[in-house]
């Protein structure tokens, strides 16, 4: 237990210490290729999203995003309330989901473990 103050305070150190190495990467402002943009939102359009979200959404991509969805509007696919996820045809598989469960409650329970274990 006297471990914890000097671990608390060289962990706050390096934090204070290390803040100034930390930048954000501020993005160029992004370049609207007009007829990539049109193609990505007539095919947003076509998957059923209304005209100001799938316009809102293409503005939201960068030059190079929209180029790659443009060359092929097919890449483009309909993700979200038709699907289930017990059917396979969502992104996460119910194996996944309850594995993900399991390795929580490990983990838990192994920090439970060694924050309580007093020899």
């Amino acid at each position: 237990m006297r471990m914890w103050p000097k671990t608390l305070a060289a962990f706050l150190a390096t934090a204070v210490l290390a803040a100034p190495l930390h930048a954000d990467v501020v993005p160029a402002k992004k370049a609207r290729a007009a007829g990539d943009a049109a193609k990505v939102e007539h095919r947003l359009v076509s998957l059923g999203v209304d005209g100001a979200t799938a316009r809102a959404s293409a503005n939201d991509l960068t030059a190079s995003e929209l180029r790659f969805f443009a060359e092929s509007p097919g890449r483009l696919q309909s993700m979200g309330a038709q699907q289930d996820m017990f059917t396979g045809q969502a992104v996460n598989m119910w194996f996944e989901s309850v594995g993900g469960v399991v390795f929580l409650a490990a983990g838990f329970g192994t920090a439970y473990y060694m924050i309580h274990n007093r020899e």
